[in-house]
């Protein structure tokens, strides 16, 4: 097998170069010399941080190498070396001590200099083909009430019990160190993802309690709403959700109005977003305490449990029969408090929420993998609390998203936490209107808007959305714009002008589907396309 062979010339290559022949030896070698290949026109497939290639030994075995993105824009270097060392680890830790199944690791290195060229792991692949593929090109809906669907989430259920067994005394990540498993700073999508391995001063563990885990968490979420990116992440503008429109088309639509508000003033990365981050992470302290203050006792004595962190469809392999066969990237893996473990995952990405009718098959299989005598302690596991904490997990599922940014709709997040504390007063709005005036946040937000863009480059963000000066579109954008006081939310010299009313405006899915429905109904009328609003 050439060993230089140029990127250009084959597709194998598409993310890095390697050294095939180096690939095939190390392989063959681990199986006695059987000869084994790897396609030079293989596409890898690619994941949101790894890709992957294989390589097919004579007698039809396949191997798969992993490796990561190289200069992937939101992770470090750094932080790429520690992620495959922990996830290597991981998954040596649970093919040797549990039968959760996952890939068999037989060879890896973390760092470039090796024969391969880059880092590295080499692992058996998976057996049959993922959820996604088997459902490809289906609305993951289309399946709610199959015998499929419930037989996979009955097994998730099995599989988290198993997972609720292997627990550690401290809160972090998985490494190994001389032969043993250690645990070492927490690698969790919540202080990695976004750049945030990049903020200073930030306790990164291993953690001893769970409050320390979780205000390590909030700081990096505050630091983060202050200096980094927002991407997406708009407070009170939240993106719509599939599940809210009766159609594809019209959840496009949706989305587009909700852009193009977002756009007029840069709202997403503005002075006024990033102080409603503040005040929404400075107050999930207490929500956090008071929600943990009823799974006391879950465990005794305290201790932590290993959960995977992105448990979609694309990472869950089955047979013909939806038999689980084999659960894959296992990177961000952590120990966490148990309620973060005990909640199902989401399809079919993470941070899509479950329907009601998948949490019955979770529920159902924890509950079956615990046995017949729920009152029986198993490995110091208050089963009870177990199962009550799996049927109310709902606090814990929005958590874990909310503050690692894995949303589209992270108000929607907050209000479920919100209301499981507070269930019939302190609305969540009154809340933030009443936080808003206080000085400290003010102060807060005179400070951050010192790095707000200058009009003409906003301007600029604008005239390059909107093709036309007038369009319906910018009128409505610019309207709702003057509705929700955005400019104003912070600015004590400023009236609150149209909403004094202790509330704050939120772009929901009853106000864009208004708008689709006008527009229809406008078009149907008079027969145009565009009109002022």
């Amino acid at each position: 097998m050439a060993h230089n062979v140029g990127k250009e010339a084959f597709p194998l290559f598409q993310y890095n170069e390697f050294d095939v022949g180096a690939l095939c030896h190390l392989a063959s070698k681990m199986r006695r010399g059987l000869t084994c290949t790897c396609d030079l026109n293989q596409r890898p497939k690619r994941g949101g941080y790894n890709w992957a290639v294989f390589v097919l030994f004579e007698d039809g075995l396949e191997w798969v190498l992993r490796s990561p993105v190289k200069n992937h824009p939101s992770v470090s270097d750094e932080s790429v070396v520690k992620l495959l060392l922990s996830e290597t680890a991981t998954l040596k830790y649970l093919k040797t001590y549990t039968d959760v199944p996952v890939p068999d690791v037989y060879s890896y290195c973390a760092y470039p200099n090796n024969p391969l060229r880059i880092p590295y792991i080499l692992m058996s692949k998976a057996e049959g083909k993922s959820l996604e593929a088997m459902w490809e090109g289906n609305d993951l809906h289309d399946h709610l009430d199959s015998l499929e669907v419930k037989k996979v989430m009955s097994q998730l259920g099995h599989i988290t019990w198993k997972l609720a067994q292997v627990r550690f005394a401290q809160i972090g990540s998985l490494f190994e160190e001389n032969g043993y498993f250690v645990i070492g700073e927490c690698l969790s999508k919540g202080h990695i993802r976004h750049k945030r391995q990049s903020l200073k001063g930030i306790p990164r563990g291993p953690f001893i309690r769970e409050s320390e885990f979780y205000l390590s968490l909030i700081a990096v979420l505050i630091k983060h709403a202050e200096t980094l990116p927002l991407a997406h992440h708009c407070f009170a503008a939240p993106v719509p959700c599939r599940n809210d429109y009766p159609s594809r088309d019209m959840w496009r639509d949706a989305c587009d109005l909700r852009n193009d508000f977002v756009t007029v003033g840069q709202k997403v990365d503005s002075a006024a977003n990033r102080v409603d981050y503040v005040i929404a992470a400075q107050a999930l302290n207490h929500l956090i305490s008071q929600y943990s203050a009823n799974w006391s006792g879950i465990t005794y004595p305290v201790n932590f449990a290993l959960c995977h962190p992105d448990l979609t469809m694309s990472n869950i392999f089955v047979d013909d029969q939806y038999t689980i066969t084999c659960i894959i990237d296992w990177a961000f893996t952590t120990t966490v408090p148990l309620p973060l473990l005990l909640s199902p995952p989401g399809f079919p990405q993470s941070r899509h929420r479950l329907d009601d009718r998948f949490y019955v098959g979770f529920k159902d299989g924890f509950k079956d993998a615990a046995g017949p005598d729920l009152h029986s302690p198993a490995m110091g596991l208050s089963v009870p609390k177990a199962v009550e904490c799996v049927r109310n997990s709902q606090f814990a599922w929005c958590l874990a998203r909310f503050l690692a940014f894995d949303s589209t709709d992270d108000v929607s997040l907050f209000r479920t936490m919100w209301e499981s504390v507070y269930p019939s007063h302190q609305k969540l709005e009154t809340y933030f209107f009443s936080q808003r005036a206080l000085p400290c946040y003010r102060t807060l937000y005179k400070k951050i808007s010192q790095e707000d863009l200058s009009e003409p480059p906003i301007q600029q963000s604008v005239t390059d959305l909107f093709t036309r000066p007038l369009t319906f579109e910018l009128s409505l954008a610019r309207h709702l714009t003057m509705i929700s006081d955005w400019g104003s939310n912070y600015d004590p010299f400023e009236c609150a002008g149209l909403r004094d009313t202790g509330q704050i405006f939120i772009t929901e899915r009853r106000l864009w589907r208004w708008i689709l429905e006008y527009k229809k109904q406008h078009r149907d009328r008079f027969g145009i396309e565009e009109c002022e609003f």
